[in-house]
């Protein structure tokens, strides 16, 4: 009963916005898919996938005689997951304490799912139908392409090596081995998406020798060539049937504007990947809240802001609801640990089952739904802003017992079970709670907050590379009794951590001053002078790697450099702080000229067709992968 009244609250939410007046022939929205066959009714939040409809509806696929459905309901920890209708109760058993990946069918009826762990080893796992058939350790990237009735390829990587598509057989029984077969060793090419057809990988590699682009490999041999087709923007898609390309795999070319690319990158990575806001129906127990809806919802508020499309409002409308619906008090998940307005995790427990309100998670997702409502302006509606500024005055109650007056910092909570309980807790989580503070009604609490990023600021240090800081406090490591020696080699924040603190520092006056501005662009770019293989660490030091490139609030800071790279395609292009990137960085008042030049590649990559858009509507009004639909509905 109560998943109906938030289907009947969002479809409300949804309608208020609208700027007909009441009485009037309503005009109803749908975002329509045609290649993935699917819907978004924009009005309700519905969304329809092959015969199946529901707010969250995240999976509708076939294998074979099999049917694999995944859906969730406001405020579930774990998606429901059938099989021809069957519950496949395993999947929620292995969830909870670590983050699980996309579920793969087979044609015979099996799932397989990786499983990345946040506590302990942090280790990643391949599970079969439940079971743990495969254990890589913390330093090892692993993703799963295909689960088939005769093996699994993965694509794995150690933290110095290169990657590997590697095939792991399936015995008589189903059961996969755990010995390897490698078939493509990419040597120093970074491997984007991958599609395999027959004894042929398809590959979008970024090779230092022979550049980026489309190669196509023989998996009998698992040599890397030349590309087929050379180029920066290349990269598989798939258009409709009308189209009628030749046989072959689809490959688009973009180009364009700064502007038309950005906006190209952001509102399709938004629209056609999780499309409908489906995983905004999740608690926070993997932090798909904290860690993806947030960086979503600050997305289609920015390309609603600059564009003023209604599909991106209503999209995050209802993104808003269903992350307030998914609020711990609305699901008997209140104790100590877990406030009443809180979003709780158990991915960082220690023990099986146990919540952590950690307030770092918090302020993400409150901080998001603040500023959303604050840049929808009169399409939030009054309730919607009244129940997000009291969970802000909540969440200011609830963690005033950890503030610190004597450093004017906050600490991370003592009493509950988790390895820095009752430290000063990291300088993300400090500026990022003080946005929450920014908010609040009472001059103190927004006093406090100014002092927090005043304390920030006091401890950062500026060499001829830029802006430098440390993950950590100095009163942290002063209280571990390190001496200031042994303070200065300690090591700097990771460009990701960084990325969250400045997405909220921005927001201070004394965090946009030129000097910090100019500091902070000058580190930019001393880290993306490494390429796409960034280093970890603000000071280049540590592990290089496309994890960690310069995304989210690090947009907010942007330099010339960083504009010109994100007029492209970046590593990580669909992550949800990144989609945050393109929107926050494309501007509605520059030129806009969009190209898509369609390729068909089988022993050659032929262009086929040429797309061209001199204006934003024009391509909302048309193109190939979306179109937004409108229809008189009365009321």
């Amino acid at each position: 009963m109560r998943y109906l009244f938030q289907i009947l609250g969002l479809s409300a939410v949804l309608c208020a916005a609208g700027t007909l007046a009441a009485g009037a022939e309503a005009p109803g929205e749908e975002l329509i898919l045609p290649v993935q066959k699917m819907s978004v009714d924009l009005e309700t939040g519905i969304v329809s996938r092959k015969g199946k409809r529901g707010l969250c509806l995240e999976t509708v696929s076939r294998a074979g005689p099999h049917k694999l459905l995944v859906r969730r309901n406001p405020g579930d920890d774990v998606p429901t997951v059938t099989v021809n209708g069957i519950p496949q109760a395993w999947v929620a058993a292995a969830s909870g304490q670590a983050r699980m990946g996309a579920l793969r069918l087979a044609r015979d009826g099996s799932l397989a799912v990786l499983r990345t762990w946040k506590t302990g080893e942090k280790q990643t796992e391949l599970l079969q139908d439940g079971q743990v058939v495969r254990s890589w350790r913390r330093d090892t990237s692993v993703k799963l392409l295909r689960y088939a009735t005769d093996a699994v390829l993965l694509l794995e990587k150690r933290a110095a090596g290169p990657w590997h598509l590697n095939r792991y057989r399936r015995k008589e029984d189903g059961r996969i081995v755990t010995e390897a077969q490698t078939l493509v060793e990419f040597g120093t090419c970074e491997p984007g998406r991958l599609r395999i057809a027959g004894n042929t990988l398809w590959a979008q590699l970024d090779c230092p020798k022979n550049g980026k682009g489309i190669y196509k490999i023989d998996l009998r041999t698992g040599a890397v060539g030349k590309p087929l087709l050379a180029s920066q923007q290349a990269e598989f898609t798939k258009l409709p049937p009308s189209f009628g390309l030749s046989d072959g795999q689809t490959v688009m070319d973009v180009s364009g504007t700064p502007a038309a690319v950005r906006f190209f990158y952001a509102a399709s990575g938004l629209l056609l990947s999780q499309t409908g806001e489906v995983r905004a129906c999740a608690s926070d127990a993997e932090g798909l809240q904290s860690w993806n809806q947030s960086y979503r919802l600050r997305a289609l508020t920015a390309l609603y802001e600059k564009t003023g499309a209604d599909v991106f409002a209503r999209l995050a409308l209802k993104s808003m609801r269903l992350t307030l619906a998914a609020n711990d008090a609305l699901h008997g998940r209140v104790d100590a640990k877990a406030p009443q307005c809180g979003w709780s995790s158990t991915i960082y427990g220690t023990n099986p089952g146990e919540r952590l309100s950690l307030m770092i998670n918090q302020a993400m997702i409150a901080n998001a739904l603040t500023q959303s409502c604050k840049a929808l302006g009169g399409l939030c509606p009054q309730e919607l802003a009244e129940k997000i500024s009291s969970t802000n005055a909540c969440l200011v109650r609830v963690y005033e017992r950890d503030f610190d007056a004597g450093h004017g910092l906050y600490r991370i909570n003592g009493d509950i079970d988790f390895r820095f309980a009752g430290k000063l807790a990291p300088w993300n989580w400090q500026v990022a709670f003080a946005g929450v503070l920014d908010a609040s009604a009472e001059p103190e609490m927004r006093q406090r907050a100014g002092n927090i990023v005043r304390i920030f600021l006091s401890e950062w240090g500026i060499d001829e590379n830029g802006g430098l800081w440390r993950y950590w406090p100095k009163g942290y490591y002063l209280e571990k009794g390190l001496t200031p020696e042994q303070i200065s080699e300690q090591r700097y924040e990771d460009t990701g951590h960084a990325g969250i603190t400045l997405l909220t520092l921005s927001d201070f006056a004394s965090g946009a001053t030129d000097r910090i501005l100019q500091a902070v662009r000058d580190r930019l770019d001393f880290v993306l002078a490494f390429g796409t293989e960034t280093p970890r660490d603000l000071d280049g030091e540590g592990p290089r790697g496309a994890r960690w490139f310069p995304a989210s609030g690090w947009s907010l800071y942007a330099s010339p450099v960083f504009r010109d790279i994100y007029a492209g395609p970046v590593p990580g292009q669909t992550s949800a702080d990144t989609l945050y990137a393109y929107a926050q960085l494309f501007d509605a008042s520059d030129p806009f000229q969009l190209t898509i030049d369609v390729y068909s590649c089988a022993d050659a990559c032929n262009k086929e067709r040429e797309l061209s858009y001199a204006s934003l509507q024009a391509f909302l009004t048309d193109n190939p992968f979306f179109r937004i639909v409108s229809e008189t509905r009365g009321n």
